[in-house]
């Protein structure tokens, strides 16, 4: 019994060790600069590419928003960065980040982005709009009469 509990302690000992000395890993972060958006809003994405000896990842930056793809520009040191604007439909989506560096290795890192409408009397987003808020009454399929806020978004052109 002594013997199984002295191997154990042993192997377990040796993997402690291995796991000291195991190495970083390369990294790559994404930030966006808003989590929740209006459709179409300007989003920009950004972040850092090192390698695990903390040298930066020079090479080709493609961002996926779902199944759209936007080629950003280069990176050089390691810093990226990309603009682009937010799906058209309401829904949560995943951005996907894709550096691929001169020999061909990718890395990668996701976040996610939510596409909502946010009406209210201080809207979110840059474009420019207004929105009214008229109170109204409806009544429910069992009857039941409510008080309802709709809300009318007004783009300025």
């Amino acid at each position: 019994m002594k013997l199984k509990l002295l191997t154990f302690l042993f192997l377990l000992l040796l993997l402690l060790i291995a796991l000291s000395f195991a190495s970083p890993q390369d990294t790559v972060t994404i930030a966006l600069n808003a989590t929740k958006v209006w459709w179409n809003d300007s989003v920009s994405a950004s972040g850092v590419a090192k390698y695990a000896n903390g040298n930066g990842i020079s090479g080709t930056v493609n961002l996926t928003v779902d199944s759209t793809n936007y080629l950003c520009p280069d990176t050089n040191d390691g810093n990226w960065s990309c603009v682009f604007n937010a799906p058209l439909k309401i829904g949560s989506y995943l951005v996907t980040v894709k550096i691929t560096n001169s020999t061909g290795y990718v890395f990668q890192n996701s976040t996610s982005l939510k596409v909502s409408p946010s009406y209210g009397k201080n809207p979110i987003g840059s474009a420019t709009r207004v929105v009214y808020e008229l109170p109204m009454l409806i009544q429910d399929l069992n009857g039941e009469i409510r008080t309802v806020l709709a809300r009318v978004i007004v783009w300025k052109g």
